[in-house]
């Protein structure tokens, strides 16, 4: 076994993980196609094989910390790129119901071929904007749960994010260190979206100031005219 799967494994562990044999393979493939695909397009950063594992596969298996995804749950992930948090929490998962959200032609190529290639069912890939999507019927409010890793600061995320969820729907966004400062920038938009910070869990990795795993939970209908057209929340959060 790699030092990176013992990194795995155990970190896993530790948030009450079991990452059997199955699972091992399924994280390998992922990792070689990772490495394949990132010569030729930009997918994540990462200086070495451990730090792929436990910064990005560890840290995307922390959205269970906060949600119990052992129920059958229907999830979106915002934004997926290379398929973070989405893929090691599908492979850990594998009855949640999934769809990868991803703008670029390319990356939606390569995950398509991951989910291929690692055998994940009830797993579906849509090259769009999300919000192109979040205005149309077949999207808007059908998840319970709506996962982000990397995408945007809090605010620009609430409103890609909150028009997707049911009513009792939860976003979850893996962030870094410095969250008190989206949070309280993100005040406005909690307001006018509909939705309300309902925890905030920290963690951390070796050589890293910190990690948090923000939980915003939907309380009320998000305005049909949210989101902006393609563009503007990014441009002009709300709030600023």
């Amino acid at each position: 076994m790699t030092v990176s799967m013992e990194l795995l494994i155990t970190g896993a562990r530790e948030i009450g993980l079991n990452i059997g044999e199955e699972e091992q393979q399924k994280f390998l493939a992922y990792c070689e196609l990772i490495k394949e695909w990132n010569k030729v397009i930009n997918l994540v950063r990462y200086h070495n094989e451990e730090e792929l594992f436990r910064a990005h596969f560890l840290d995307s298996l922390m959205c269970s910390r906060v949600y119990d995804l052992k129920l059958p749950t229907k999830v979106i992930d915002l934004g997926s790129g290379a398929g973070l948090p989405a893929v090691p929490l599908k492979i850990c998962f594998p009855n949640m119901d999934i769809i990868m959200v991803e703008s670029q032609k390319k990356r939606c190529k390569f995950l398509q071929r991951v989910v291929q290639e690692l055998e994940l069912k009830n797993c579906v890939i849509v090259w769009d904007r999300l919000e192109n999507m979040a205005h149309q019927e077949e999207y808007r409010e059908r998840f319970d749960c709506a996962v982000a890793r990397a995408l945007a600061p809090l605010r620009v995320l609430l409103e890609l994010g909150l028009p997707f969820l049911s009513g009792s729907g939860k976003l979850i966004a893996l962030k870094g260190f410095a969250v008190q400062d989206e949070i309280a920038a993100a005040d406005c938009a909690l307001k006018i979206l509909g939705g309300r910070v309902a925890s905030v869990l920290p963690y951390s990795f070796p050589g890293e100031k910190g990690r948090h795993v923000v939980v915003v939970a939907k309380n009320k209908e998000t305005p049909t005219e949210f989101p902006r057209r393609p563009g503007v929340p990014a441009r002009k959060p709300l709030g600023e």
